[in-house]
């Protein structure tokens, strides 16, 4: 049996424990390549002949449709669909994993660090400090006994919903899995999408992107939120009407924004918010500690060990 991670990076290599390097070898040969082909016949040469692969971005359509004795694909992230054409793998029988809950905790802690920057103004004043300045300008924003919005609760939007409350803030939340009994457990107020956005001083995305959540939040949501109040997204950016936002934080209708994820990634030269001087923006990077890859590598090696072994977990596709 053969394993191959056809696009990963030397960074993420050194991570893998020896714990789990042992389990990849009771499988058969392992081969991991430091970087992604050029080319499809490139990506096509490095996984034609293997059972299993650790995926780090994307395989190409056209290649996933040749990999004839590929069984699995051991995703390294929480939703493989933008990556992996899941209808595809179904129809040829390759089952799809992913690792969820891998990094709950530090996209919470980064969102939280999002909403504070744009809270308390830090990118800003560290920017004019730098270039000699000493203004204190107007008044930063508190988070006690603000309001919150959470949007999803997940396990991410779970622990964004615990940080808030230990800074004293009001938690609202919208999910579509409701109940007395979450809302004791989070401590949250679970309200209609609307209302969240009408009541928060601070709205924080943690929804997955399906079809059903593209451009969930609609420029009549992101209108509908306070003047002064903030806006954060860890999650993804196919979630949100961007021009609007972009249109909202020039108008000073919003106080800042804090993204972490952007339309095009790498981020382009054109992007609006690049231009906009209150939004703080960071390069998908929430997930980017070596506690979360880790985790995620652990997860992945897994997934492979339990399916070869009889006992599939985390498969997200029909197979």
């Amino acid at each position: 049996m053969k394993i191959v991670c056809p696009d990963g990076t030397a960074e993420i290599r050194e991570l893998l424990t020896p714990e789990s390097e042992t389990k990849l070898e009771t499988l058969g040969s392992f081969v991991w390549f430091n970087d992604r082909a050029e080319t499809s016949e490139g990506y096509l040469q490095r996984v034609k002949d293997t059972d299993g692969v650790i995926l780090n971005w994307d395989m190409p359509v056209e290649v996933l449709k040749s990999c004839q004795k590929l069984q699995i694909i051991s995703f390294l992230g929480a939703d493989p669909r933008k990556f992996v054409d899941l209808s595809v793998a179904s129809r040829m029988g390759i089952a799809v994993t992913n690792t969820p809950h891998y990094a709950d905790q530090e996209v919470a802690t980064h969102a939280m660090a999002l909403i504070l920057c744009c809270a308390k103004r830090i990118v800003h004043f560290n920017s004019q400090l730098h270039q000699g300045g000493y203004e204190k300008g107007d008044f930063t924003s508190e988070l006690w006994d603000k309001t919150l919005g959470v949007v999803g609760l997940g396990g991410i939007g779970a622990e964004v919903a615990r940080l808030a409350q230990a800074f004293g803030m009001r938690v609202l939340c919208w999910t579509l899995h409701a109940s007395p009994e979450r809302a004791r457990k989070h401590g949250v107020e679970f309200v209609t999408l609307e209302e969240l956005f009408q009541q928060s001083d601070i709205v924080t995305l943690h929804v997955t992107h399906i079809p059903e959540t593209e451009k969930m939040i609609t420029r009549n949501l992101l209108k509908s939120m306070k003047r002064g109040a903030i806006f954060v997204n860890t999650a993804r950016a196919e979630l949100v009407d961007n021009l609007a936002l972009a249109e909202l934080l020039r108008d000073g209708k919003l106080a800042a924004a804090g993204l972490d994820v952007h339309d095009e990634e790498p981020i382009r030269h054109d992007n609006p918010f690049l231009s906009i001087d209150n939004a703080v923006l960071t390069p998908h990077v929430a997930a980017n500690t070596a506690r979360a890859q880790n985790n995620i590598l652990k997860i992945a090696v897994d997934n492979l060990v339990a399916f070869f072994s009889g006992h599939p977990q985390n498969i997200v596709n029909k197979v």
